[in-house]
C-alpha cells in the first residue's frame, strides 16, 4: 500500500489526522486569483514560499541553472477521489538570468501542471478557499495530497486544527516559520501582561503614523497589518514559549492553555481589520460610527456619517454610506445584504486576493460594491478591475459626499 492509498475517500477530519500520522510536510493558504488562473497570468499555478521548498524539494532551490524543476509523481484529492499525475514544482528564477532579456524578472516558486480547471486548485470559483497541500517522499519519489475547502464548515475545521484563522496572503507551515524574523523593542509591561488588540494597534500607529506616510492609505493599511502581525507574533513567543518549556502537569492543563492561545489569536484577527480601517477614517477626518444597530438588530461595521443620521428618516438616504469589513469575503459577502436597508449600494472591504467573475456579478446584482487594497487589484479578473473600489477612492467618495451635507455637525453629535 502506498502512502496516498491511506488517504482514499477520507473525510477532512481523517485527512488532517493522516497528514500528521504520516509526518508529511504541509502548508496552508487561501487560494489567490493568481493561484487559480483567475487573472489569466502567465505564471499560473500554486504560489508557495521559498522556505517550504527548501525543506521539501531543496534540489530546485538553486540559481546555477535557469528555472530548475522537479516532478511530484501524484497529488491526490480525497474530497474528489481524483489525482493529478506529474505535478511540476518549479523555481522561476529569471531575476538571476538578465541575459535572457525578459521584461519580467521572476524570483518565485510555484506548483504547476494541475490539469486545468477540472482541478480544485485551478477552479476559479475556489478563489479565496483554503488549500492544504502536503508532500513527502516514498522510495525516492515525491508524492502529495491536497484538500481545497468547499464550505465555511470545512474552513472552520481547518482553522480549528491550526489554532488560528487563515488570512489571505499568509502561509501556515508544518514545523516552519514564515515570518520576517524582525526584532522589535516592545513596551516592557507587555512582557508581564499580554496587551489588548487595541493596545497593540496603538503601538503600530506610533511606528507607522499617517503624517510620515507619503503613499496611499491602501498601502498604509497593508503595511500596518504586516507589522501588527509580526509584533503580535513576537509578543506571543515571549509569553508562550516559556510556558511550553516549563511543561504541564496534565493533558487537560495543556489543552486548556492551547485553547486560550488559539482564542486570543482569533480575537486579534477578528478586531484587527476594523481597527485598521477605523484609524484611517479618523486620520482622514470623515464622520462615521461603528456597530450602529439598524434593522433586525444588525450592526454594520461602519456607518457614515452616523447612527443618528441613519435613524432620522428626514436625512437623505443618498447621503448615507456603510462599509462591512471581512478579511475573506468568499461565501460570506451575503451576510451584509440586510445590514442597513436604507443604504444602496453597500460597500464591502476585503483582503481576499481575487473573487470569481460569477461572484462579482452576483455582488453587483445585489448592489454590493467591493473595496480592495489597490495593490490587490491585479488579483481580480481584468474585466472587473475598473469596477472595483480602492480604499483611497472610497475615502475620497465619503469626503465628497459629506461636504455636501449641510450642518453635518448636527448629525454627528
Amino acid at each position: 500500500m502506498t502512502v496516498t492509498d491511506k488517504f482514499k475517500n477520507l473525510s477532512l477530519t481523517r485527512f488532517l489526522e493522516e497528514v500528521e500520522l504520516n509526518r508529511l510536510s504541509w502548508i496552508v493558504k487561501r487560494l489567490s486569483g493568481n493561484d487559480t488562473g483567475l487573472t489569466g497570468g502567465h505564471q499560473a499555478g500554486l504560489y508557495l514560499p521559498r522556505v517550504f521548498f527548501e525543506k521539501v524539494i531543496p534540489e530546485i532551490c538553486t540559481t546555477e541553472h535557469y528555472n530548475p524543476d522537479a516532478w511530484i509523481e501524484e497529488c491526490y484529492f480525497p474530497a474528489q477521489n481524483d489525482s493529478v499525475k506529474k505535478l511540476r514544482a518549479i523555481y522561476y528564477n529569471s531575476k538571476y538570468f538578465p541575459e535572457k532579456g525578459l521584461k519580467k524578472k521572476y524570483d518565485e516558486f510555484r506548483l504547476t501542471k494541475w490539469g486545468g480547471s477540472t482541478s480544485p486548485v485551478q477552479d476559479k470559483e475556489n478563489t479565496g478557499s483554503i488549500c492544504i497541500f502536503a508532500v513527502g517522499r516514498e522510495q525516492g519519489h515525491l508524492f502529495s495530497v491536497a484538500w481545497v475547502t468547499s464550505s465555511v464548515e470545512e474552513e472552520d475545521l481547518i482553522e480549528n486544527w491550526l489554532g488560528c484563522e487563515v488570512e489571505p496572503g499568509r502561509f501556515h507551515l508544518s514545523g516552519l516559520k514564515a515570518g520576517s524574523g524582525k526584532e522589535f523593542t516592545l513596551p516592557e509591561e507587555w512582557l508581564s501582561v499580554f496587551p489588548s488588540g487595541r493596545d497593540i494597534f496603538s503601538f503600530i500607529v506610533q511606528q507607522l503614523p499617517k503624517n510620515n506616510w507619503s503613499q496611499s492609505v491602501d498601502k498604509l493599511l497593508l503595511k500596518r497589518r504586516e507589522l501588527e502581525f509580526e509584533v503580535f507574533e513576537k509578543i506571543e513567543q515571549e509569553e508562550v514559549l516559556p510556558e511550553i518549556r516549563n511543561g504541564f502537569i496534565s493533558v487537560d492543563q495543556f489543552i486548556k492553555y492551547a485553547h486560550s492561545v488559539s482564542n486570543r489569536r482569533k480575537s486579534r484577527t477578528g478586531t484587527s481589520l476594523e481597527l485598521n480601517l477605523e484609524a484611517i477614517f479618523l486620520d482622514e477626518k470623515v464622520a462615521f460610527e461603528t456597530q450602529v444597530i439598524t434593522e433586525n438588530r444588525k450592526k454594520p461595521d461602519f456607518l457614515f456619517p452616523s447612527g443618528k443620521a441613519y435613524h432620522d428618516l428626514d436625512f437623505p438616504s443618498r447621503k448615507l454610506n456603510m462599509m462591512a469589513a471581512k478579511t475573506c469575503c468568499k461565501d460570506r459577502w451575503r451576510q451584509i445584504l440586510n445590514e442597513a436597508d436604507r443604504i444602496s449600494p453597500k460597500h464591502l472591504f476585503t483582503l481576499q486576493q481575487g473573487v470569481s467573475a460569477n461572484q462579482l456579478q452576483e455582488m453587483k446584482d445585489n448592489n454590493v460594491e467591493l473595496v480592495v487594497p489597490e495593490p490587490y487589484l491585479n488579483s481580480f479578473p481584468k474585466e472587473w478591475r475598473a469596477s472595483l473600489v480602492t480604499l483611497d477612492s472610497f475615502v475620497k467618495h465619503i469626503k465628497s459626499n459629506q461636504k455636501e451635507i449641510p450642518r453635518l455637525v448636527q448629525w454627528t453629535n
